[in-house]
C-alpha cells in the first residue's frame, strides 16, 4: 500500500511538472510590506512586532516549475528620538557653544536569502512554495542632527552594535493577476534563526547633556513567523 501511495505522488508531481512546462515561464520581482512575529525564545525576550519592507527576485530553471532567486528584507526593531545638547565648538572667550539637536536611535534587522521555489501553475491565480537559507544582520546606530536655515543636517553617525546570524525556513504564497504583468502577492514565512545578539530596546538610556546612549543587549535564538502583502511583476 505504501508503495502505491509513493508511486501515486511521484506520478502526480511529474504530471504537474509536465503540464506546467506547456506555457512559457517568466522571471518575477515581488516586494511589499512585512510584519514579523517573534516566536519561542525570541518572543520571550523581545516585546514587539518588527515591521518593514521585503522583496524577492526569482527566475525559472529552464521552462520548469522550479525557480531560483534571491530575497531581501528590512525590519525595524526599535526607534527612539531625543532632544540633546550638541557641542559645536568654542567662542572667542574659550567658552563652549551648544546647540539644540536631535539624537535618533534606530535598531534594524536585515535578511539576505537564497530562495528556491516550486510554482506549479502559471495563470490568473498562482500558488507557490519556497525554501530559503541565508544570513541576517542586527544593527543599532545613532545619528545626531541639528536644524539650521530651515533644513536638518546630520553631523554625527555611530554604529552602536551589530551582529550576524543564520536563518533557514520555508514560505507559502499566492498571487492573483491584476493586469498582464501585475499581481497581488501574499505570503507567509516560518523562519528558524540562529543565536544572535541585539539591543534590548527597553534598556536604552539617552544622556541629553552629553548626547550619548547606554544600553544592554540580549542573546537568543531568533525564530519567527512573517506576514507579507505586496505586488509582483512578471517580466
Amino acid at each position: 500500500m505504501r508503495k502505491h501511495y509513493f508511486l501515486f505522488f511521484i506520478g502526480f508531481f511529474a504530471a504537474v511538472a509536465l503540464s506546467a512546462q506547456s506555457s512559457r515561464r517568466s522571471p518575477s520581482l515581488a516586494f511589499g510590506i512585512q510584519v514579523s512575529q517573534p516566536i519561542g525564545d525570541f518572543a520571550t525576550n523581545y516585546d514587539g512586532y518588527p515591521a518593514g519592507l521585503a522583496g524577492t527576485f526569482t527566475g525559472p530553471l529552464s521552462n520548469s516549475p522550479f525557480e531560483l532567486g534571491l530575497g531581501f528584507s528590512w525590519n525595524q526593531m526599535g526607534a527612539k528620538d531625543e532632544e540633546v545638547s550638541v557641542l559645536m565648538g568654542q567662542d572667542a572667550a574659550g567658552d563652549d557653544i551648544y546647540e539644540q539637536g536631535n539624537l535618533r536611535v534606530r535598531s534594524n534587522d536585515y535578511r539576505y536569502q537564497i530562495v528556491t521555489r516550486f510554482k506549479p501553475f502559471k495563470g490568473s491565480v498562482q500558488v507557490y512554495g519556497d525554501l530559503m537559507a541565508g544570513v541576517e544582520r542586527y544593527t543599532t546606530f545613532t545619528d545626531i542632527s541639528i536644524s539650521s536655515s530651515g533644513y536638518s543636517e546630520v553631523i554625527e553617525t555611530n554604529n552602536q552594535q551589530h551582529d550576524f546570524g543564520l536563518t533557514i525556513g520555508w514560505a507559502a504564497g499566492a498571487r492573483v493577476k491584476v493586469t498582464r504583468v501585475l499581481f497581488i502577492d501574499a505570503r507567509f514565512e516560518k523562519l528558524q534563526g540562529g543565536v544572535a545578539e541585539y539591543v534590548d530596546q527597553e534598556s536604552i538610556l539617552v544622556n541629553a547633556e552629553e548626547a550619548t546612549i547606554q544600553f544592554e543587549t540580549k542573546e537568543t535564538r531568533t525564530d519567527r513567523f512573517t506576514y507579507q502583502l505586496g505586488i509582483a511583476i512578471e517580466f
